[in-house]
């Protein structure tokens, strides 16, 4: 019988590029000589689907992670996690802020992390707001509110694994603006023009496209960063003023896409915002005209306060074609008593809504579940 622990360090590196991460940790486990193989950089986990980052738990403090393709909850010590609000997920790092405000780049496998600048909003909110660090029977603004409200989003232009060259973009502050950061800057740069109420960014083919909220939905773009500037597309993209809508930009393959997820109150039970229809439209900036899309390819996108991921079903027998997962990203009232459910499978062919997370799970209103791609180099 053949030695499993003798398997030369080609074999085991193939055999170990099919494995999602879970399984990839558990093949670095066997022994001393595929723990060598396992945690060589050149020998990355196979393509997985995303998991979703949730709260600490209570009692251990360690961070939980759900894998749907496992259907499976994990809670993992991560001491640099802990505590802290995640409002950025892209390459398998994270935009974090902790309860001082301290806002970072950290890749939570790695340990890897970008310690950043006080945030553009940080000052605005202390002239304006007198927040606590416990809430009192007269005030319940505390920093723990603050950490939710300074930044929305946050996205990059490139890996910061793979260059030291990128660029971080964040949505900011009460009126939803946009700044900039680069390694070696000292502060946040200011991104001029059309720049409030912004829904959601994306850079695609080298530009920043941005899209408003309020009063409709605009398609924005900056494409020069000696001075940078959004600037309006002149495209006219349909929405139901009647009803709350939240977008997201998705490059598909150099096609810009925009989703708009729209919502409404359900007034009998008191429950936050609950998604009833998501729509599709193709972007066309050269031609100045925008598409409904009832297809996207066959592909499965997951959005949320994260960069899109976008995953081709037929690797992955369980995920739904053809559909959009979506994570919870209301920031109204009530949401505390029910806790966080507005996660589900939209299917674009039957128009239909489904769960992929146990509806009986609660999910405390602290942050929103993010999507992320595991990477642990």
């Amino acid at each position: 019988m053949a030695n499993w622990s003798e398997l030369s360090n080609d074999i085991l590196e193939y055999l170990s590029s099919f494995l999602p991460l879970p399984d990839y940790h558990r093949f670095g486990a066997v022994c001393q000589n595929w723990w060598s193989v396992a945690k060589q950089k050149h020998s990355r986990p196979a393509n997985q689907l995303p998991w979703l980052v949730m709260g600490d738990d209570y009692a251990t403090q360690k961070r939980i992670f759900f894998d749907l393709l496992e259907n499976k909850h994990y809670c993992i010590g991560i001491p640099e996690l802990r505590g802290q609000y995640l409002c950025g997920s892209f390459y398998g790092w994270l935009f974090t802020i902790d309860i001082q405000l301290n806002a970072r780049l950290l890749n939570p496998f790695t340990g890897k992390q970008y310690n950043l600048p006080h945030l553009p909003a940080y000052n605005e909110y202390f002239k304006t707001h007198a927040y606590l660090i416990e809430p009192t029977e007269t005030c319940t603004a505390t920093f723990a509110v603050m950490q939710m409200e300074l930044v929305w989003k946050a996205t990059v232009d490139y890996d910061p694994s793979d260059r030291s060259d990128f660029k971080v973009v964040i949505v900011y502050g009460e009126y939803k603006r946009l700044a900039f950061w680069r390694p070696g800057d000292l502060r946040w740069n200011l991104i001029k023009g059309v720049c409030s109420y912004i829904d959601d960014v994306l850079f695609s083919d080298g530009k920043l496209y941005a899209v408003t909220s309020l009063p409709d939905n605009i398609l924005c773009v900056v494409d020069d960063w000696s001075d940078p500037k959004l600037t309006e597309v002149n495209i006219s993209i349909p929405k139901d003023p009647d009803i709350i809508c939240v977008s997201y930009l998705v490059d598909l393959r150099g096609e810009l896409l925009l989703v708009q997820r729209f919502r409404e109150c359900n007034i009998v039970d008191e429950r936050h915002h609950t998604t009833i229809d998501i729509q599709v439209q193709k972007i066309d900036v050269d031609e100045g005209v925008s598409v409904t899309c009832k297809h996207i390819e066959g592909y499965a996108f997951f959005l949320g306060v994260n960069l899109p991921v976008i995953i081709d079903p037929s690797k992955f027998p369980s995920c739904r074609k053809n559909a959009i997962y979506f994570t919870d990203t209301s920031y109204v009232q009530n949401a505390e008593k029910y806790g966080r459910d507005d996660l589900w499978i939209y299917d674009l062919d039957t128009c239909k809504l489904s769960r992929y997370y146990p509806p009986h799970i609660y999910i405390p209103d602290v942050a929103a579940p993010i999507w992320f791609n595991p990477n642990p180099w």
